[in-house]
């Protein structure tokens, strides 16, 4: 990254004022129309073409880059890694356990704070050589200032504390699930989004009340506990506001690129209002599943931010987001003027809408539950189909057992035709039903497939009983009564019945 190095000239604000507003133009602009753009407001200045170039440069290639913006010379931050493989170690009053997260600001580990005996959550802070000791007295200020904030959403901020030449912040552990694990996903349900968006708008409230704004708030950074508690992290690096801006010797406002403010990264005064545009941000992502403005590449990112107005939440989602429309972009507006007035009115506007979904979703559950129409009728027509091959099935005992009681070679006739009819007749309703329930797009061509042999096979089980009953019929009156009853409701239900049933259950079907 270009800034200013040990044995060069010192960069004035004037000078610094200058390549941001040709960084910022340069940066809105395709590549094509971005050269042509260097050469008109860089003519006859090599240096300042030099500067801003590879400024660009950085900003397409260096990861870190897109987190600390660069062109803010003095701002650099030249980054002092912190030595890796803190595992197990102890640090001043704290035994190190692991790592559970890393960043553009530094590295987060788990570790067991001995004065108190709690867990921790300890960020070895990345502070840059160019910072010097007016950066880490900023950082005390900032740590001082978030460790004042109470609010069940947002993580306690307990020390900033120096170690081995090292600072590091020692906030609440928070154990739970980051949004950005959750969106991976999709989308959150309309009242997940609701009431997430409202505890974060009351957290940030309290927040900026005290005059202590986020500047980085990211799904990354938000951790919904197993309660449904959502706490939001990192705010021992927040900045008090207000930001002076254009000065070479005030650190750069932090950011992400898909997450960061207009004049944020324009490098203007940032207040409680660029924590609103963020969350903005988060919210469209919790109800869409992507970030709008996102792009291949750091730059484009910023670009999009700078000039695209996201379309609403609804369009590209679902309209049960709509009652968010309004909300999301008042938040996402480019000018500062023209978003909430203040975090206060946020969450009130959050609050009443959740307010709104719980007593809707209270309604609809108080509701008594009406069958759907269509699902009855397939119920009934499965029905018969059960009922028709059961009655089937029952009938095989009692003509096995009146076979014997016909003259031969009509006894055996007989069960054989009973056992055929029945065994096709089953057959066919069971694949009916099968394919009803597994392929139902294959279910009208099987229907008209199968519609004459089922017939057939029903006519000839009642025949087979109405004949058997004739035979039987002296010497065993009782059964043959069963028999003529039995074929007369089959033929009924097979002739009249089912018919009806299976227009009734499929009457949108072709």
């Amino acid at each position: 990254m270009a800034g200013t190095r040990a044995g060069e000239p010192a960069v004035t604000a004037e000078e610094w004022h200058r390549v941001r507003r040709i960084f910022e133009g340069a940066v809105a602009r395709d590549p094509i129309e971005r050269a042509r753009y260097l050469d008109e407001a860089c003519a006859g200045d090599p240096s300042l073409r030099a500067e801003v170039t590879s400024l660009l440069t950085a900003l397409e290639t260096d990861d870190q880059f897109i987190e600390i913006p660069a062109y803010q010379a003095a701002a650099e931050l030249l980054l002092d890694s912190p030595a890796d493989g803190l595992a197990g170690r102890t640090l001043g009053p704290y035994i190190v356990r692991h790592e559970i997260g890393r960043g553009g600001m530094g590295v987060v580990y788990l570790a067991d704070d001995t004065r108190l005996s709690r867990r921790v959550a300890l960020k070895a802070i990345v502070v840059g050589a160019g910072a010097g000791s007016r950066g880490r007295q900023r950082l005390q200020q900032e740590a001082r200032a978030a460790a004042q904030l109470s609010h069940p959403g947002i993580a306690t901020v307990y020390a900033l504390e120096e170690i081995d030449r090292q600072l590091y912040l020692a906030s609440e552990y928070v154990p739970g699930p980051t949004l950005r694990s959750v969106l991976a996903n999709g989308p959150l349900p309309f009242s997940q989004v609701v009431d997430t968006a409202a505890q974060l708008a009351s957290a940030l409230a309290t927040a900026h009340a005290q005059g202590v704004v986020h500047r980085d708030l990211k799904p990354e950074n938000i951790v919904r506990t197993s309660a449904g508690v959502v706490k939001v992290l990192d705010f021992g690096i927040a900045r008090s506001e207000p930001l002076v801006p254009d000065s070479p010797t005030t650190a750069s406002p932090l950011g992400t690129p898909a997450y960061m403010a207009p004049e944020q990264i324009r490098g203007e005064e940032t207040d409680f209002r660029t924590d609103l545009f963020a969350l903005g941000i988060v919210v469209y992502e919790f109800a869409s599943g992507s970030n709008p403005f996102n792009a291949d590449s750091a730059a484009a990112t910023l670009a999009r931010v700078l000039e695209k107005t996201p379309a609403p939440v609804s369009s590209i989602s679902s309209p049960v987001y709509a009652p968010l429309d309004r909300i999301v972009a008042t938040c996402l507006a480019k000018d500062p003027k023209q978003r909430y007035t203040s975090t206060r009115k946020l969450a009130a506007d959050l609050e009443r809408l959740r307010a709104e979904t719980e007593a809707s979703e209270q309604t609809l559950a108080s509701r008594p539950r009406h069958r759907d129409p269509a699902a009855a009728r397939k119920w009934w027509w499965e029905f018969h189909q059960a009922i028709i091959s059961a009655l089937y099935l029952l009938m095989l005992y009692p003509a096995w057992r009146a076979r014997t009681w016909l003259p031969q070679p009509w006894g055996t006739a007989f069960l054989c035709s009973i056992l055929a009819s029945a065994a096709g007749a089953i057959t066919l309703r069971m694949h009916l039903w099968f394919t009803a329930r597994f392929f139902p797009g294959e279910l009208p061509t099987q229907l008209v497939r199968s519609f004459l042999w089922t017939r057939w096979c029903d006519a000839g089980f009642s025949a087979s009983l109405v004949g058997a009953a004739l035979g039987i019929g002296a010497d065993h009156p009782e059964i043959a009564t069963l028999f003529i009853a039995v074929s007369t409701a089959g033929a009924f239900a097979s002739f009249m019945v089912e018919p009806t049933t299976t227009r009734a259950a499929f009457r949108d079907e072709p």
